[in-house]
């Protein structure tokens, strides 16, 4: 995964993305010294966030979902993009996610745990029929 830097880009959010696609470096060690590594670190990144912050950080979990090839961390993070849709406090799907909802479908049907259980409760919160 590679981060992108934008000119129109704001500041804070450039940090936050670092700090996103550093949570996947050597998780496997991190999630053996803490259960709760991927509950802590996602919340380290959401815990002050606004409602339209929330909103606007959902194209980046986005594309990471859509570039993560282990069940676990798509399991993860689709509870994360879940927990950013309740901060937002909105069903409305982001164009981002509109845009790439059939390809994000079709990736996480790779991935039986991940489509079976957090897919599903997503697909239902959002309303989406299929």
């Amino acid at each position: 995964m590679s981060l992108t830097d934008s000119n129109s880009s704001i500041k804070g959010v450039i940090i936050t993305d670092k700090k996103l696609i550093q949570i996947y470096d050597n998780w496997q060690d991190k999630l053996d010294a803490d259960e709760w590594y991927f509950s802590k670190s996602f919340e380290a990144i959401s815990k002050d966030m606004s409602s339209e912050v929330a909103f606007n950080y959902i194209p980046e979990v986005v594309n990471v979902l859509l570039e993560l090839d282990e069940d676990y961390l798509i399991w993860a993070t689709l509870y994360f993009l879940m927990d950013l849709y309740r901060i937002a406090e909105t069903t409305e799907l982001h164009p981002a996610l509109e845009k790439n909802w059939s390809v994000l479908r079709e990736h996480i049907q790779k991935y039986e745990d991940s489509y079976s259980t957090p897919y599903q409760e997503l697909r239902r919160l959002l309303r989406v029929k299929n």
